[in-house]
């Protein structure tokens, strides 16, 4: 049995939202002698029993969207599918739509679509990211913030004022902040992203990671030097992790169909796809690597937008278990006009190359 919210309430205005859960609970096959228990619990929890026998067409946009929901968990289905089901809901009964969401997930599989990054972060097991009409990446909210975040989120904040006089506390405010910056750049090489007289707010990178014990130890024994009441690490947020993935997709749907040239550090030039990330290196297959070997391309955006080949990895043995695509046909050599003909990449499929990491 299938328990289904869709996005647009599919409700009967002349029936009260009893008579929806008693239809539903019919339909789903549930014992006649139950149904009236089963549909004022379900009332209770989506707190619609004050407005039980109200028609339907009466209900306001968050009162629809919370009956809605109780039709799809009631009858205890095995599979529940939520499409934007907090749509229209104050703040309070949206947390408290979460905690009955939370609680049906026992025993059951539940889909839950949402643009809200929060919601899939605070329900979600597991999180699909969707953009340009393809599912980008799949995995729990810390293994998508460590991959696909810019890093480590750090917020310093500051003492708030001093027990000597108003200069002192003017120098103070000017001086520590400015050291605090120059011990961090010192360290980890970043300068702030937001700063204020209260604080500093950093984005660490992920390859700074095996910096940040020492790192942070050392800043909190100084933390009376650097005038510091508080340090927080986290990761970055969902919410970021979306916006790059979604700012990738929209990089790849430009760049399509054009091509950069990839010079590796044999002098060897490749024609690639613009996006390409792993690349197979023609002419390099041997014994000790039957298929040959590869690179991943790093790319970012010049000050135009475009996107443009920053570097590349060392060369590496590409797995035994990867599928290549077919091979352009344009090869070295030259064409009829005498000019060298250009060597092209074998693009590799990353989904091989991270489904066999992780």
């Amino acid at each position: 049995m299938i328990g289904v919210c869709p996005q647009f309430d599919i409700l009967w205005d002349a029936l009260s939202g009893q008579e929806h859960l008693h239809l539903f609970a019919s339909i789903k096959g549930l014992p006649p002698a139950l149904i009236k228990e089963v549909v004022e619990k379900s009332l209770a929890e989506v707190k619609l029993t004050d407005a039980a026998r109200m028609r339907a067409g009466s209900y306001s946009g968050g009162m629809k969207r919370r009956l809605s929901v109780a039709i799809a968990l009631i009858g205890e289905p095995k599979l529940v599918i939520l499409d934007e089901p907090t749509t229209g809901m104050d703040p309070i009964t949206r947390r408290h739509v979460w905690d009955i969401i939370e609680d049906a997930k026992k025993g059951r599989a539940i889909i839950l679509t949402t643009h809200s990054m929060e919601e899939a972060d605070i329900l979600s097991d597991r999180i699909g990211i969707m953009a340009k009409g393809r599912l980008r990446c799949i995995g729990t909210s810390i293994r998508l913030k460590s991959k696909f975040g810019t890093g480590f989120i750090a917020n310093v904040s500051f003492s708030g004022g001093t027990n000597g006089s108003p200069e002192r506390e003017d120098s103070l405010s000017t001086s520590q902040p400015e050291a605090l910056k120059q011990f961090f750049k010192s360290r980890l090489d970043v300068m702030p992203k937001e700063e204020n007289k209260s604080f500093l707010t950093y984005i660490i990178p992920h390859d700074k990671e095996k910096l940040l014990t020492d790192f942070f130890a050392e800043l909190q024994a100084r933390d009376m030097e650097f005038g510091i009441s508080d340090i927080q690490l986290g990761l970055t947020t969902l919410e970021e992790v979306f916006l790059n993935i979604a700012r990738q997709a929209e990089l790849e749907d430009v760049a399509e169909g054009s091509s950069a040239t990839l010079t590796l550090n044999t002098g060897l030039s490749l024609q690639i796809p613009v996006g390409a990330r792993f690349v197979k290196i023609p002419g390099t297959e041997s014994a000790e690597n039957p298929i040959g070997t590869m690179v991943e391309v790093y790319w970012e955006q010049d000050d135009s937008g475009t996107l443009c080949i920053s570097g590349h990895s060392q060369d590496m043995p590409i797995p035994a278990h990867i599928q290549l695509r077919d091979p352009p046909t344009a090869t070295s050599g030259r064409n009829i006009l005498g000019r060298q003909k250009q060597n092209h990449g074998i693009v590799i499929d990353p989904a091989q190359i991270t489904g066999a990491t992780s």
